[in-house]
């Protein structure tokens, strides 16, 4: 018997992207790379990325904040007096929390974001997917707000202001600022619709089912969030 060709028509499974490819990948072909993440899920060098950038971040913004804070203590009535009286405190305390935070909260906000996600795909829309795959494309993800912070981050530093450079909120005059609206449009920003798309990409690809489905799901989801974060910042504006 001849067996030269008995493996002929097995089914050929195709190598994983390694760590560089996936990530170029979330750019330049978001789709197929999803898929690859959603197969062979990883989470943890995406993540260590993610927490070095808020922290780096939250570094150099230090100053933005401690402006952001002042402006604050202005807008309730706290005296010139008052704002020297706590201003020590308020800098040493950001020194610190700034840079530091991002280590805790940045594990927290994409384990939320995965569990969104997992109701989403399988409640909403009956799918398959595991939360450590919807956690894992979520990390990958988060590659877009990599590259949106490495732009962002210098023209804040600039400005001395906690505001994206490029979401439309940036285009509102300054006394105009403060309003549902503008904190509304704040959520619009480039780099985050970049990530909502990938983000549908990604749960298309871990509960197995078509990008069409899955798309309006995520843009749905995030548009509740963007629409309850402008409403409770503008609340305590």
């Amino acid at each position: 018997m001849d067996i030269s060709n008995s493996n002929v028509g097995a089914a050929v499974v195709p190598q994983s992207k390694g760590p560089l490819e996936r990530f170029i990948g979330v750019f330049v072909s978001p789709e197929p790379t999803m898929q690859d993440i959603a197969a062979r899920p990883t989470w943890v060098l995406p993540l260590i990325i993610l927490l070095l950038s808020g922290a780096l971040s939250g570094y150099f913004l230090k100053d933005a904040i401690i402006q952001m804070q002042l402006e604050g203590m202005e807008k309730r009535n706290m005296t010139a007096e008052q704002i020297e009286q706590a201003r020590p405190m308020m800098e040493n305390m950001i020194k610190y929390t700034a840079p530091l935070a991002p280590l805790l909260t940045t594990p927290l906000i994409y384990a939320l974001i995965a569990a969104v996600l997992l109701f989403v795909g399988n409640v909403i829309l009956g799918g398959e997917a595991r939360f450590a795959t919807l956690f894992s494309v979520t990390c990958w993800a988060g590659m877009i707000s990599l590259l949106g912070s490495i732009i962002n981050v210098p023209i804040m530093m600039n400005r001395q202001v906690m505001e994206s450079a490029t979401s439309l909120g940036s285009l509102f005059p300054s006394e105009e600022k403060q309003s549902f609206f503008h904190n509304l449009l704040g959520q619009i920003d480039l780099f985050t619709l970049w990530w909502v798309v990938v983000l549908g990409f990604g749960l298309a690809a871990a509960a197995k089912f078509s990008t069409r489905k899955a798309m309006p799901a995520v843009f749905i989801a995030w548009a509740i969030f963007a629409v309850a974060g402008a409403a409770i910042k503008t609340m305590f504006s």
